[in-house]
C-alpha cells in the first residue's frame, strides 16, 4: 500500500502521540508499504516537510507539552496525496482539517487515530477533570473532524467506549500503539545498592507524579528507595521542590531508546501514577523489559488493562495506597522475580508487530469501503441518466 501519514509534527520525540506515529511509519515500511509523512519536520527522501503555523498564545501554551502546529501548504500536501492508497490522521487540529477535506476532494480513502483525550486539555488548563468542559471538547472533536470518519483507531478499549459514550459513531478499531521489540527483559536483573523504582512520561499534571514522590515519602523503606522520573515537561521544577521538601532521592532525565531500555532493565519497580491515560505505551515499554508495574485506579485512565491483579494497583491519587504497594514488593524480591517473567510474556500481546498487522487490517478495510461506495455512486449516477 501507498500510505500517507498526517501529523502536525514528527521531530518532537519527547512526544507520546509523535513517537508512536514515528514507530508506525518506520513498521509500515520495513513491512514493505510505501510510507510518506506530512508534518513539519518530516526528513525522509519521499516526504512533505511543512512550515511551522505559528498560533498567538496557544503556540505558547502547546511548546511546553511538546507541540507545533502545521501550516497548509496545498500545492505539496497535493503532490503528496497524489496516487495514495490511504490517508491515515493522527491529531485532529486545523492542519489535519483542511488535509481530510482536500483527501475527499481527490478521493482518497482516509482513517484517523484519537490520541487528545479532552482530559489532558483540561488538566493542562488547570480545570482538574471538569465533565463539562470535556463534553464539550469531546463533542467539538467530533462535530469538526471525527464525524467524517468511518474508520477510527483506538489505542485502547477504554478510549474506544469514551467515544461511543460521547456520540461518536465511526467503528472503532482498537489497536494498541504497539512497543518496540527491542524492549526485553535482562539476561540477569542488576542488584542494586538501593530500590530503584522509575516512571516514564511527561512531567505535566495528569501524569501526576507528585503522588509517586508522596507515597515514597510515606514509605517504611524511604531511605532505601531512589525514584528516577524520565520525562520533560512543565511540572518538573515543582517536583523537584516537593522532592527536596521530602527528603526523597530523586533524578529526572530524558533518554533515547537504548539508553532507557537499559534504565528500564536495571530498575526493580514501574509505577505509573498518571490521572489520565488514552493507553500509555511508557507502561507496556516498562513491563516488556520485565518490570513488575503498579498502576494507578483511575477511571479517567486505560493503564490498568496492564494490571494482573490487585497487587499491581492503587487507588487514583491515594499516596498511602501506593506506598503500602511500593513497600510490598520492596519485602518480596522473590515474587517480583516470579512476576517479571509473567508480566514480560503478558507485554506481547502489545507488540508493534501486532499493531501493524491490526492497522493494515483497517487501511484495507477503509480502501475496500471506498470502492464499494464508489461502484454503487456510479451505479446510481448511471440510473438517474437512464
Amino acid at each position: 500500500m501507498k500510505i500517507v501519514i498526517v501529523i502536525d509534527l514528527i521531530d518532537t520525540l519527547t512526544n507520546g502521540s509523535v513517537m508512536t506515529a514515528r514507530r508506525f511509519a518506520d513498521g509500515l515500511a520495513e513491512r514493505g508499504h510505501e510510507v510518506k509523512i506530512v508534518a513539519v519536520g518530516a526528513d525522509g527522501e519521499n516526504d512533505c516537510p511543512l512550515k511551522e503555523r505559528y498560533v498567538p498564545v496557544l503556540s505558547e501554551v502547546s511548546a511546553k507539552n511538546q507541540i507545533k502546529f502545521g501550516k497548509f501548504d496545498k500545492a505539496k500536501i497535493k503532490a503528496a496525496f497524489s496516487g495514495a492508497d490511504i490517508i491515515h490522521f493522527i491529531f485532529p487540529f486545523r492542519l489535519e482539517k483542511k488535509c481530510k477535506r482536500l483527501a475527499d476532494e481527490m478521493g482518497v480513502p482516509t482513517t484517523a487515530a484519537f490520541h487528545v483525550q479532552p482530559e489532558n486539555v483540561s488538566y493542562n488548563a488547570h480545570m482538574g477533570r471538569s465533565r463539562l468542559f470535556c463534553r464539550i471538547v469531546y463533542a467539538y472533536l467530533k462535530n469538526t473532524f471525527y464525524r467524517h470518519f468511518t474508520r477510527i483507531h483506538c489505542p485502547s478499549a477504554f478510549i474506544a467506549t469514551q467515544l461511543k459514550k460521547h456520540g461518536y459513531s465511526g467503528e472503532m478499531y482498537v489497536i494498541s500503539n504497539g512497543y518496540d521489540k527491542a524492549f526485553t527483559p535482562p539476561p540477569e536483573r542488576k542488584v542494586n545498592e538501593k530500590f530503584e523504582v522509575v516512571m516514564v512520561g511527561r512531567l505535566a499534571p495528569e501524569k501526576n507524579q507528585k503522588v509517586l514522590i508522596s507515597a515514597i515519602a510515606k514509605s517504611k523503606y524511604k531511605d532505601k528507595i531512589h525514584l528516577t522520573l524520565l520525562g520533560n515537561g512543565s511540572c518538573k521544577k515543582r517536583l523537584s521542590r516537593q522532592a527536596e521538601k521530602l527528603g526523597v532521592d530523586i533524578s529526572f532525565g530524558f533518554l533515547p531508546k537504548d539508553m532507557l531500555i537499559a534504565k528500564l532493565q536495571e530498575c526493580d519497580l514501574y509505577v505509573h501514577a498518571a490521572t489520565v491515560e488514552i493507553e500509555a505505551i511508557a507502561c507496556i515499554e516498562a513491563i516488556a523489559c520485565g518490570l513488575v508495574p503498579v498502576i494507578a485506579d483511575s477511571p479517567l485512565s486505560a493503564t490498568p488493562q496492564f494490571a494482573l491483579d490487585s497487587r499491581s494497583l492503587f487507588g487514583d491519587n491515594n499516596a498511602d495506597e501506593l506506598a503500602a504497594k511500593i513497600d510490598y514488593w520492596y519485602e518480596r524480591p522473590d515474587e517480583r522475580e516470579k512476576m517479571s517473567r509473567v508480566y514480560a510474556d503478558f507485554a506481547k500481546k502489545f507488540s508493534l508487530e501486532n499493531s501493524l498487522r491490526l492497522a493494515e487490517d483497517m487501511f484495507a478495510d477503509q480502501i475496500r469501503g471506498n470502492q464499494i461506495l464508489s461502484a454503487a455512486r456510479v451505479r446510481a449516477k448511471a440510473e438517474k441518466a437512464f
